[in-house]
């Protein structure tokens, strides 16, 4: 009877353990439930390893229990190379994700890199890329390199986009024929070619050898190494072949390879990038692209696999995304516990080992797509996760599509949709006091606000007490001015931006300076009357390179004064320091919030113009808009037709060559829509977007650009510009009053003894009468010649040297109390104190101004 015990419960012993083992061999290999906040490491709760968290990062409420919040620009959770678990012939990764934002490209949820592949050519081993690899330098004289790119063909025209720069491309030539064969350039200005390190064309010269010969051997790969230089414009390359029975001809794209040791070697050896980890080969990884979509990468047999969905993640939401691999069965994505994407294929996953695996990173480095410029692609990134992630699991099998959706079904998120659309700040909801300009920190999302290194006071809000409108200088639009009407629709311009001869890494405009580096503001007056604020920004590239600075060591800078007045109107005084003249002035922006296209905040009639006259004329991009004479004739006011009561509106000097921006334009926006700007910390100076996650922008028009109303000071090296700007509820014809005002303001004439007119500033809008006798104050009286052509619409006066007194106003011998239609204010100078007086006033005929010194 003992002995039937015993039996009976060892068979209950060994099945128990065979339970185990099967339940413990079906269970994930690793699994980061991220439910612990345990500072700066997440616990993997299968192998109980804690994996390092980098950068910065937030335990939020998660799909169960908590998550990792990731920023989009540091975060990572890393697991040492040599305890990822061993995938090769099957596996599977799941996680949840709700992602704030898509990707600038590729980025992976899980992304383990592979080792490096052999690159012996004589074995036939070596994995090329198409296309040569090189470091481009921003000199004629291969010794300032600034960045890598490829040369995929070699029959270019670059005229027109660098001025002075070279390049080395390096890679591998696969030969066309057995015996001698011909090499002949055409270059501008220099080249040089060596082949097998054997110099067939030295032509390092305006004049210098063209053409040379070399031996090969048909179906041969050899090294080849290319040097260009170019020395003002044209700039071209062309590079042909020839032998025995065979003409002249372009050397074909498709010889032409490089291999990653290649590009480590760039970038170590001619960059002197020593500290950079070089680019491995993609081994496992799971992730999402820049519109939503699910991929999965498998390096199979040496060959790397790709796999997409044709469904969508949404963003701000909840969603649980799979992949799979099997050696027979292939790959299979899954979207929320469906099949989303499949792809067969058979083999195991190589090399066996690989590099760190990586959580909300990705190991290889891109830019981002849909990016326009060939500067911009040459940049590369890791590209990070933006939102969050929840419930990663590693599995060392394929699970079928019923464990995956049994997987999704078995959690059940408390709240769907646990983000929000980040919203661009323009301030308090009611900003105490009247009308002024202050320092303050307008804050946008805080893994935004963690990168700058900045205190309480680095931007500026302009309010208005008679109007809901705000005027912003503010980090995210690098300090480009920007109007914000009553319910949040942005209005932006464009600083001066540097376009004729191009610049070595794309635009060079405050766009391309994202940290700020070189633009500031600075609050030079605020008081009742008005607030003077003053930008002043480097004409810098995506590289922080400001232009010109490697002829004169301090290259391009501008500085902006705008004049703000309390009826929500602002002169812009542009002065560009720079000894040529080749810019563009200003462009009309409209910024998108996240969450918005450009529909949502524009009228399809989208711009409208009018002259001094009244006529108006409104431009549709119902249809591509097209450039032309434009309508009505001689147009200085501009109103851009925001879907908001309240409108932006510039107002021209004559001749100011308004023109229509017509570029940029896609097939999924009536409108021209990117998002490298503004907010974005990406080095990028023109990515198009179709999807609203991200700020954004859209141009409308362009104006003074190569037009009379520009100022050349030669003495100064400067040249200037100005205009009035301003957001309101007025048509055109409402506005055709202040613009006449402006550009033909109302003549000043004294009356009395004591002081002298210095005529009117438009720079300021304002009329400047100086005190003759500093100090001892005394009545001014003058009158303005008001007409119809001339008209008086909220004058501003700046009395010099006035004092730190008040003054008593009348108007046409009726006295006028200070508040909402007289306001005054103080300019201190070093040399003295000059009263500023403000009048809400308009008139078609003569006025008399009385200002009597207070006290009196």
């Amino acid at each position: 009877m003992r002995k039937v015990i015993c039996l009976a419960a060892a068979v209950v012993v060994w099945t128990l353990c065979c339970i185990c083992a099967v339940a413990a061999d079906e269970g994930p290999v690793a699994w980061w439930k991220f439910d612990e906040e345990r500072g700066n490491v997440a616990a993997d709760d299968v192998r109980k390893i804690n994996d390092a968290i980098k950068g910065n990062f937030k335990y939020v409420a998660g799909a169960s229990g908590k998550c990792l919040r990731f920023d989009g620009y540091t975060t990572r959770v890393v697991r040492e190379a040599a305890q990822v678990p061993r995938l090769v012939e099957a596996f599977s990764i799941e996680a949840w994700i709700a992602p704030q934002t898509y990707s600038w490209n590729w980025t992976g949820i899980v992304d383990q890199a592979g080792g490096e592949v052999s690159e012996k050519v004589e074995a036939g081993a070596m994995v090329l890329k198409p296309g040569l690899f090189g470091a481009k330098y921003s000199d004629a004289d291969l010794e300032d390199a600034d960045g890598t790119g490829e040369l995929k063909h070699v029959d270019h025209d670059w005229t027109g986009q660098w001025s002075d720069w070279s390049a080395r491309w390096r890679g591998h030539i696969e030969a066309p024929f057995t015996g001698e064969v011909t090499f002949t350039a055409e270059a501008d200005n220099g080249l040089k070619l060596e082949i097998n390190k054997q110099v067939v064309i030295d032509g390092w010269g305006r004049k210098k050898a063209r053409s040379g010969k070399i031996s090969m051997e048909k179906g041969k790969k050899y090294p080849i190494v290319l040097w260009y230089f170019q020395d003002g414009d044209p700039s071209f390359l062309h590079l042909y072949w020839s032998w025995s029975g065979q003409a002249k001809k372009l050397v074909e794209p498709a010889v032409l390879s490089h291999s990653n040791k290649d590009e480590d070697y760039v970038r170590m050896k001619e960059l002197g990038r020593k500290g950079e980890t070089p680019e491995r080969n993609e081994r496992v990884f799971l992730g999402i692209d820049s519109e939503g979509h699910i991929g999965m990468r498998v390096m199979v047999n040496g060959e790397l696999k790709k796999c997409v969905s044709e469904a969508v993640v949404p963003l701000l939401k909840w969603s649980h995304v799979a992949g799979t691999f099997d050696k027979d069965k292939g790959i299979n994505i899954y979207i929320n516990g469906k099949a989303a994407g499949s792809l067969s294929v058979s083999g195991v996953v190589t090399p066996a080992k690989g590099h760190n695996l990586l959580i909300g990173k990705s190991s290889k480095r891109m830019s981002s797509s849909h990016t326009e410029r060939r500067p911009s692609k040459t940049i590369l990134s890791h590209m990070i996760f933006d939102g969050l992630i929840d419930e990663v699991k590693i599995y060392g099998r394929a699970l079928s599509a019923g464990q995956i959706s049994s997987s999704y079904t078995a959690c059940k998120p408390k709240v769907k949709q646990p983000l929000q659309w980040r919203k661009m700040p323009s301030g308090p909801e009611h900003v105490y006091g009247p009308f002024g300009a202050a320092y303050c920190r307008l804050r946008y999302a805080d893994e935004w606000e963690d990168l700058w290194r900045v205190g309480p006071h680095p931007d500026i809000l302009v309010h208005f007490d008679e109007s809901p409108v705000r005027m912003l200088f503010w980090r995210g639009t690098a300090y480009g001015a920007v109007w914000v009407a009553e319910n949040s629709k942005w209005m932006g311009d464009q600083s001066l931006e540097r376009t004729g001869g191009g610049s070595p890494w794309g635009c060079a405009e405050h766009m391309s300076d994202k940290q700020c580096r070189y633009s500031r503001v600075r609050l030079i007056e605020s008081h009742s009357a008005r607030a003077l604020v003053h930008w002043r920004y480097a004409v810098s590239d995506i590289k922080y390179e400001i232009f010109g600075a490697d002829k004169d060591g301090w290259g391009e800078w501008a500085d902006e004064y705008y004049y703000i007045y309390p009826d929500a109107v602002s002169t812009r005084k542009q002065v560009l320091h720079s000894n040529r003249l080749h810019h563009e002035w200003q462009e009309t922006i409209v910024l998108h919030q996240p969450g918005t296209r450009p529909e949502d905040n524009i009228e399809l009639d989208a711009l409208t113009l009018g002259n001094m006259n009244g006529e108006s004329y409104k431009y549709s991009w119902k249809e591509r808009p097209r450039r032309g004479r434009m309508k009505p004739d001689n147009p200085t006011i501009q109103i851009t037709n925001l879907k908001s009561k309240y409108r932006p509106f510039i107002i021209f000097q004559p001749n100011s060559r308004i023109k229509l921006f017509t570029g940029g334009i896609e097939d999924w926006s009536h409108f021209p829509w990117w998002n490298h700007w503004p907010v974005s910390q990406l080095p990028n100076d023109g990515r198009r977007t179709k999807v609203p996650d991200r700020p954004a922008h859209s141009s409308l028009a362009q104006s003074i650009e190569d037009s009379p109303v520009i100022k050349h000071d030669k003495e100064k090296g400067t040249f200037t510009a100005v205009s009035l700007t301003g957001m309101g509820d007025k048509d055109v014809k409402g506005l055709v009053p202040l613009a006449r005002s402006w550009n033909n303001p109302a003549k000043l004439n004294l009356i009395g003894e004591g002081f002298k007119s210095e005529g009117y500033d438009r720079y300021q809008r304002a009329y400047v009468v100086a005190c003759e006798n500093k100090g001892e104050r005394s009545t001014l009286e003058f009158a303005l010649m008001a007409s119809e052509e001339s008209p008086v619409v909220n004058p501003a006066f700046v009395v010099k040297d006035w004092g730190e007194g008040g003054a008593k106003l009348e108007i046409d011998g009726k006295r006028v109390r200070r508040g909402s239609d007289f306001r005054l204010g103080h300019r201190h100078r070093l040399e003295g104190s000059d009263l500023v007086v403000w009048i809400k006033k308009e008139s078609t005929k003569p006025i008399i101004v009385s200002l009597f010194p207070a006290g009196r």
